[in-house]
């Protein structure tokens, strides 16, 4: 049966990738841009699809209304919404200015908390509905130099589990998929490091050498397809009855039990054998 899903993020990655496989799939979507002007981008990757771009700024609460109005007026109703739109920052905590801080946390926590509770009167009068909530393996597990990004996604992996208990109560089902490390835009075009953290005077210099070296032999030797990303979200989409976390990628499933059985103490260890300085 097709479903009028509403995905957020949809500018590159995982959440442009989703909306054109809920559409091949035969679903209603509506993708949400926060730069309007890359809709033309999503329209050549949909090749002809019926996906229906939307303005859509999750931090900007006239936005979110437009977008779950215009939705409503023209499908009456909303099946499914799934909050992808977010943003990564690099750089030790020490590094990372009060205001960088806020704008990720208000990006990936309070931008989907908002857009949850702006769709749940529609959802809640039919008392169905699903909400896809896109969070990340450093939701599990904190690692050195993205600090501010797991707190985010531990944030919100909190915020997840609690709508999980609370929505069920009206029919509303919450999943949470936990991607690991993919070739998406957040190593490339959208990746974005504190303004402190090229400072070649600071402390920090030399481990910011070597985690930015680390990570890119990470992701050039094993970082995964990201429509494996949008084939799970389509098939949580479609699903009658999900499980609530939904690690994927490559060693997801791996680091999930790690966080979860092997002692903090011996994982610390490994950590600090792996961010060894690189010289200048």
């Amino acid at each position: 049966m097709s479903q009028v899903v509403l995905v957020t993020g949809c500018r590159s990655g995982f959440g442009l990738l989703s909306a054109v496989e809920l559409a091949r799939r035969g679903h209603v979507v509506y993708a949400g841009l926060r730069d309007p002007g890359c809709a033309e981008e999503l329209a050549a990757a949909g090749r002809g699809l019926p996906i229906h771009p939307l303005a859509l700024d999750v931090n900007q609460a006239s936005q979110r209304d437009a977008a779950i109005g215009r939705i409503l007026d023209e499908q009456g109703r909303i099946d499914a919404l799934v909050n992808n739109a977010g943003v990564a920052l690099g750089g030790f905590l020490e590094q990372v200015e009060e205001d960088e801080f806020r704008q990720v946390l208000e990006t990936n926590v309070l931008g989907p908390w908002a857009l949850t509770k702006a769709v749940l009167p529609a959802m809640r009068q039919r008392r169905s509905g699903k909400v896809i909530m896109v969070g990340s393996m450093s939701g599990r597990i904190g690692l050195p130099g993205v600090g501010v990004y797991a707190a985010s996604k531990w944030a919100l992996e909190g915020m997840s589990e609690s709508w999980r208990h609370e929505l069920a109560l009206f029919g509303i089902e919450l999943t949470l998929v936990e991607p690991a490390q993919f070739k998406t835009d957040i190593f490339t075009r959208n990746r974005r490091i504190a303004r402190n953290a090229q400072d070649p005077d600071s402390p920090w210099a030399p481990y910011v050498r070597s985690l930015d070296k680390s990570v890119r032999a990470m992701v050039e030797r094993s970082a995964g397809d990201p429509v494996e990303v949008a084939h799970l979200v389509t098939r949580l989409v479609e699903a009658k009855k999900s499980a609530f976390r939904h690690p994927v990628g490559p060693n997801a499933w791996m680091r999930a039990m790690l966080g979860r059985y092997v002692p903090f103490g011996l994982t610390q260890r490994f950590i600090a054998r792996w961010l060894v300085p690189d010289p200048a």
